[in-house]
């Protein structure tokens, strides 16, 4: 019986730390949590709750840019048009639509241009713009896509690469008469 003991009050304890922290999880967190996972019926509940769609962590992380990020364009639409701006900065200077670009989510990003968001934005970081991290990346679609909006081909990140220069480097041959400006 003493040696049941410590390893009973050891799974009591872990139980109750476990409990604890699932009931200290704010609102906030459940609805990023919710967004991330894409589970559309939470994330509705949540913002039928009075939380708010911008609700953000300390890094200023959104719903909207863990739903980008993972690709659940419904999550996505839902936040928008309950009120998530479509451009929030996260600490790093970081933008939804670069997660969604730079994860490879195509209709995520297709969902932020068609609801404004610029093709040209540049990120804070090195003056990077959707255009170069696809390029990058070798994403046809995506380019192709991004060119419908009327990104540029001219763009320059701070180091002064194009995104044709950086297509070449990476080997995305078959990319370059498509970025060519």
């Amino acid at each position: 019986m003493t040696q049941v003991w410590p390893r009973l009050s050891l799974a009591i304890c872990t139980l109750a730390l476990i409990f604890l922290s699932g009931c200290a999880t704010t609102p906030e967190e459940k609805l990023r949590m919710a967004a991330a996972e894409g589970n559309l019926l939470r994330v509705e509940t949540f913002l039928g709750q009075g939380i708010s769609a911008q609700a953000a962590d300390v890094r200023g992380v959104t719903p909207l840019f863990l739903a980008a990020k993972y690709g659940h364009r419904d999550v996505v639409a839902l936040l928008l048009e309950r009120g998530a701006a479509m451009n929030p900065i996260r600490q790093d200077g970081v933008t939804p639509i670069f997660i969604a670009a730079q994860e490879g989510q195509r209709q995520v990003v297709a969902l932020l241009l068609r609801h404004g968001e610029d093709a040209n934005a540049h990120a804070q970081i090195s003056d990077v713009t959707l255009l170069h991290i696809a390029a990058y990346r070798g994403d046809q679609e995506l380019i192709t896509l991004l060119l419908q909006h009327g990104a540029s081909k001219q763009a320059r990140m701070t180091s002064g690469e194009r995104p044709v220069d950086l297509a070449q480097a990476q080997g995305h041959m078959t990319l370059i008469p498509l970025l060519e400006p």
